[in-house]
């Protein structure tokens, strides 16, 4: 598999003071871009290896502290594992020696679904691949296993989290985690999790869920549906008992249809299948935990900020959320944002809420969504309601057009970009713009492909301020006074 290894550094160390100490010639003034680079080259050449990432802050000269994330390939076998998991170890423990340069923060090796972390003893990676190996014959699919180097008084944190088996759900996948972490001496005080895409039936304990399991993991990247945890405030060094909300949860799911759940021993914080059932919801889940358990239920695609439902608001909601194509709605008691699959549907949604008398309370409206349902480019456009209704005309006509690759719009504030075209197209759609922006409007346009972002306020005629782009090259000064020529000439 071919290899793409990338390193971000943020070099925040003062030049003058740079100059100076590199005359000294000891190390690299940068020691955290050099702890990446060598590190890289650790790595150079292991087959098994898809990917390297190394992340590192030049804080001081010679001084830093670097981190590191590496991808092994699915079919690496278990002897080619603790081969590389020791060539990481060996060098940790060697840059621990020296007596100056980087700080490595920590090292995480993903293979097959699970992350550990790679530390600087032997044993301690050992332990963690011994567990990973066992978590696999139990047909657990994925994981993370993050153990840190134990402290001067023989204390590490550490922290245990899995993924549902096929056929589980993400309780189960808590209760394997806290009695393998029970099981596991450098485990034992462990935060220990549970996630899973799908959630319990408390109705039909016994029932197969096999056919209803989630294809594929979870991606660490985003929130999973289901998880429970042990922690408190993601410290990975504190735990508590996640029972009560473990029961309130199983409370909800007996009366309504609970789409996703997130539990800890201080928070319960659901997803029901219908905005109708917040209201029941929440006071069933209240119900049945301690009053210092912060409660938060939603409902449907419906988001209300803070959790708190507005009774003024909810008929608006529930008509939107009815509407073709409206995939989410963010609400509070005066507001409502929607996301939708294409102009389409943010037109129909405009239509339902122009209909409807409740729809008075509307003082704030955003509607966000793809320029063609598919498509990378998106349009955003949010703002009192007068404004927002108008702006999205304008990406209507834009659109239509074919000319437009993505627009965002705020108060005082439009940013448009366009698709290559001769100056008749190009034209025609600067032209719309300039019709519909109101004066005095921030305003910026761009073309695909094209280098440079030209910013000014839209009046009848404009005059791009040159000085602000003293660095531009021939052909961005072109194009800014092509812009320029073309909105005058609109």
């Amino acid at each position: 598999m071919p290899q793409n290894r990338t390193i971000r550094t943020a070099a925040t160390a003062l030049l003058a003071m740079a100059a100076v100490l590199g005359l000294s010639g000891c190390g690299d003034v940068n020691a955290a871009s050099a702890a990446g680079r060598d590190f890289e080259h650790l790595l150079d050449g292991v087959p098994e290896v898809a990917d390297v990432d190394t992340t590192g802050s030049n804080t001081l000269p010679w001084s830093g502290t670097a981190s590191a994330s590496v991808l092994l390939d699915d079919d690496v076998t278990d002897d080619r594992l603790s081969a590389i998991v020791d060539r990481i170890g060996g060098f940790l423990n060697e840059q621990a020696k020296r007596s100056g340069g980087a700080t490595w923060e920590g090292v995480d090796l993903t293979v097959r679904g699970f992350t550990l972390s790679v530390l600087d003893r032997r044993a301690d990676n050992a332990t963690q691949l011994e567990l990973l190996a066992s978590l696999e014959d139990e047909g657990v699919p994925g994981g993370e296993l993050q153990l840190s180097s134990a402290g001067t008084d023989g204390a590490r944190g550490s922290s245990l989290t899995l993924v549902a088996r096929p056929g589980e759900d993400f309780l189960a996948a808590y209760d394997l985690a806290r009695a393998t972490a029970d099981a596991t001496p450098a485990y034992a005080a462990a935060v220990v999790s549970g996630r899973s895409d799908d959630g319990v039936d408390p109705a039909e304990p016994d029932e197969d869920d096999t056919d209803d399991a989630a294809p594929g993991f979870p991606n660490w990247d985003e929130d999973v549906r289901f998880s429970i945890s042990s922690g408190v405030d993601d410290d990975a060094t504190v735990g508590g008992d996640p029972g009560t909300t473990r029961a309130a949860y199983l409370a909800v799911a007996e009366q309504f249809e609970v789409i996703g759940a997130t539990l800890t021993p201080a928070t319960i914080d659901l997803r029901v299948s219908s905005v109708d059932d917040v209201a029941a919801a929440t006071a069933v889940a209240t119900s049945a935990v301690p009053a210092d358990v912060a409660v938060e239920v939603q409902g449907g695609i419906v988001t209300w900020d803070d959790g708190v439902q507005s009774a003024d608001m909810l008929p608006v909601v529930q008509a939107l959320g009815a509407v073709p194509g409206v995939t989410a709605i963010a609400a509070s008691s005066d507001s409502v944002r929607l996301t939708v699959e294409g102009p389409g549907a943010g037109r129909t949604a405009l239509d339902v809420l122009d209909a409807l008398p409740e729809a008075s309370v509307v003082e704030s409206l955003g509607i966000d969504g793809p320029v063609v349902s598919g498509s990378p480019g998106t349009f955003s456009v949010r703002g009192a309601r007068g404004d927002t209704t108008v702006l999205f005309g304008l990406v209507e006509r834009l659109t239509a057009m074919g000319s437009l690759a993505s627009v965002e719009s705020s108060v005082g504030r439009l940013h448009v970009e366009f698709h290559a075209g001769d100056d008749t197209t190009l034209g025609a759609a600067i032209g719309l713009v300039k019709a519909g922006v109101a004066p005095g409007t921030w305003t910026s346009i761009e073309v695909e492909g094209e280098r440079g972002t030209w910013w000014f306020d839209a009046a009848d005629t404009i005059t791009i301020d040159a000085s602000e782009y003293a660095d531009e090259s021939p052909e961005e000064t072109a194009l800014r006074e092509r812009i320029e020529r073309l909105w005058n000439a609109a």
